[in-house]
């Protein structure tokens, strides 16, 4: 029943216009968008269904923080430098 939901909408924070929920349930690699209970925590219990529908891992996966983009440029750079002969 983890469809029960999909064809709800709301308004997307991040990318500024109305979503259906099952768009957000599948944002990241198949997983729900890091703010998912930001936009959906108004229209039904969305802690709730996460926990219900989502693994432990999958949950921690899909709320961790991101690296910071200078970080992921710098080891870009040293990946690129480690190719180069």
């Amino acid at each position: 029943m983890m469809e029960l939901h999909d064809d709800k909408k709301t308004y997307c924070r991040k990318l500024g216009h109305h979503l259906t929920f099952q768009y957000c349930r599948r944002e990241k690699q198949g997983l729900p968008c890091k703010k998912i209970i930001d936009c959906w925590f108004d229209k039904f219990n969305i802690q709730n269904y996460l926990k219900e529908y989502y693994k432990m891992d999958e949950l921690a996966h899909i709320f961790e923080t991101p690296r910071p983009k200078m970080e992921t440029l710098v080891e870009l750079i040293r990946q690129a430098q480690q190719r180069m002969p």
